[in-house]
């Protein structure tokens, strides 16, 4: 029995009209709706999968909605098992190199520090008392005014003088705070050996009256 053409087109119409709802409800999916209302002041406010309320105007606009982050993997699952067990071989030895924590009923004043001056103005803290020397390059001109093709250097001594007890505590936290710049952002050349050194004087602030 053949179907009238009039219904089959009413039928055809309809199925369109059903898919096209049905993909319009699929993108909705992937899309939030922000409202814009603004009421008889011009006071204008957001709404998000909410009407504006009666007596105000409303803007409705369709937003992406940004795709789910992926879940959070541990750096250490997502390391090979290798470079795990170097790694944490390298965190027990930082930890054993690293003094334990002491009560603060117990605690001392930091170590003494000195401040010292290069012959090319750099500035550092060391706990030595002794200054350090260091080659300070010559100006050296050869044969006809034409430059050497060997350098020469004189012995410079760093200068140094003693931190003020009244600074001591604020000259303890910047040495920490130098040495954690330099073992994350001075390169991987030697991390290890970086942090360590950082660890050790983060320990010994925290260990002194500075610490809290």
């Amino acid at each position: 029995m053949n179907m009238p053409v009039a219904r089959w087109l009413s039928c055809l119409a309809l199925a369109l009209a059903a898919s096209a709802a049905a993909g319009a409800q699929e993108q909705e999916m992937d899309q939030a709706v922000l409202y814009r209302c603004t009421d008889a002041a011009g006071h204008v406010t957001f709404q998000n999968d909410k009407a504006c309320p009666p007596g105000t105007r409303q803007q409705r606009r369709l937003v992406d909605v940004p795709p789910a982050l992926p879940a959070y993997v541990p750096r250490e699952q997502r390391m090979p098992a290798v470079v795990a067990a170097e790694q944490a071989r390298d965190d027990q030895r930082i930890e054993d190199s690293i003094a334990a924590p002491v009560p603060p009923g117990e605690r001392k004043a930091p170590p003494p520090l000195y401040q010292c001056t290069t012959w090319d103005q750099s500035r550092y803290f060391t706990e030595r008392a002794e200054p350090r020397s260091r080659c300070a390059p010559l100006q050296v001109v050869g044969i006809a005014g034409r430059s050497p093709a060997a350098s020469a250097c004189e012995k410079v001594a760093d200068q140094c003088s003693a931190v003020p007890e009244a600074a001591l505590c604020g000259s303890w936290r910047q040495r920490v705070d130098e040495a954690e710049f330099r073992w994350k952002f001075a390169g991987a050349a030697a991390d290890d050996d970086r942090r360590l050194h950082y660890e050790q004087l983060r320990a010994t602030y925290e260990n002194s009256t500075c610490g809290r």
